[in-house]
């Protein structure tokens, strides 16, 4: 304060006084980001740009909002934790794979709470599983040309199954042999495509789920054509390694 007559002025001494806290600004948009897996997604953040005080913990949660499995149920209602004031990161577990997820996180300071910011994370999908097949049961029946297999439903997790697939691969003795068991052919190799080309595998059929409800005898080498691939007849006198494999797939 300054006091002033027409003899002069005087100033008072300096009193500094603080403006009491209000609830924080949002976390900024931009700081936050979120890494999905097939079960957890991992948030990150930073302090809001304008805290207005100290602050004191922030609160994030989730819910589900939609699955590309309709049988996956939604989590409602979903989940809220409290976190100290110096977090930064935080992983939700045990998800469900292939759904999608509204994340929300707001700070707090004594007053109470700011706006919280809001992202969609969709979880990753997993790969089909098939059980495993014993060998006397996979095996059907066999001629010069054919070899009749059991093929079996795959379970869908995460997102239904969008097509099976018959992969034929002929067992050559000069070549290394494959190190299969969790590997796909992923690259669709018509035969034709293969005989010129050197592949050591092509498909013999593709399916669609809804040709596979349940186990079901099909023929490797019927001469006839799946949804655009050729089941060429086999070659007399040849060794063959025959594999179903499932796919799920996704538009985001």
């Amino acid at each position: 304060m300054i006091l002033t007559n027409p003899e002069g002025r005087k100033e008072s001494d300096e009193t500094i006084i603080q403006t009491d806290e209000d609830v924080p600004g949002p976390v900024p948009n931009q700081s936050v980001r979120a890494t999905p897996s097939e079960e957890t997604i991992s948030l990150y953040w930073k302090e809001p740009a304008e805290p207005n005080g100290v602050i004191t913990q922030y609160e994030i949660s989730y819910i589900g909002v939609r699955s590309f499995d309709p049988s996956v149920p939604l989590q409602r209602p979903g989940l809220t934790v409290s976190l100290p004031s110096n977090a930064t990161h935080y992983t939700f577990a045990q998800l469900h794979p292939g759904v999608t997820y509204q994340l929300s996180i707001r700070a707090s300071t004594s007053k109470g709470f700011g706006p919280a910011a809001t992202l969609n994370v969709t979880t990753n999908i997993s790969a089909p599983t098939i059980d495993e097949y014993d060998v006397s049961e996979a095996f059907l029946n066999e001629t010069a040309t054919t070899i009749t297999v059991l093929l079996k439903p795959a379970q869908a997790k995460g997102a239904p199954i969008s097509a099976y697939q018959i992969v034929v691969e002929e067992v050559n003795p000069q070549r290394s042999r494959r190190q299969a068991s969790s590997d796909c052919y992923e690259v669709p190799v018509s035969y034709h495509s293969a005989s010129s080309g050197g592949s050591p595998y092509y498909y013999a059929a593709q399916l669609s789920p809804s040709n596979l409800p349940e186990p079901l005898p099909f023929t490797v080498g019927d001469n006839k054509t799946y949804q655009g691939f050729w089941n060429p007849p086999l070659a007399p006198r040849k060794n063959y390694n025959i594999y179903l494999q499932a796919v799920s797939s996704t538009e985001r």
